[in-house]
């Protein structure tokens, strides 16, 4: 004991900076223990998620898709997944019913001085004939 009290006496300064060099260390070597418990612990959660999901697909193909394709509607559901039609489908297409006059100005030329009664269909069309009434 006498002897460590005569090296602490002796050279205080060179111990403390040994201390801090070795707690360093510690605090180094605790950092990279740490990290490498989380990257085994998400891993392991990774795989317990893939695990499960994988448990879901298997489940779902034997509760399920199996009976499904042996059944007497599978035909007829899987027609519709390709975008087959039946003979008594058709397909339906909406067109616009009017097309879109293009002025270069809208206050020189417009439909509702040719045609004062003409129908409305849209707002922009309403803000225009009350615009040009009120220009009038």
């Amino acid at each position: 004991m006498d002897y460590i009290q005569a090296l602490l006496r002796k050279y205080p300064n060179r111990i403390k900076y040994g201390i801090f060099i070795v707690d360093v260390f510690a605090m180094l070597l605790a950092i990279k223990t740490y990290t490498n418990y989380l990257t085994i612990e998400t891993a392991i959660d990774d795989a317990t998620i893939q695990q499960q999901i994988k448990t879901d697909e298997l489940a779902f193909t034997q509760n399920f898709l199996i009976n499904y394709e042996k059944s007497e509607f599978a035909q007829y559901f899987l027609e519709h997944e390709n975008n087959m039609l039946l003979t008594n489908e058709y397909i339906i297409k909406f067109e616009e019913m009017y097309q879109k006059t293009q002025t270069a100005t809208w206050a020189t030329t417009s439909p509702f001085f040719d045609n004062p009664n003409q129908t409305i269909k849209t707002p922009q069309e309403s803000r225009k004939k009350f615009i040009m009434e009120r220009i009038k």
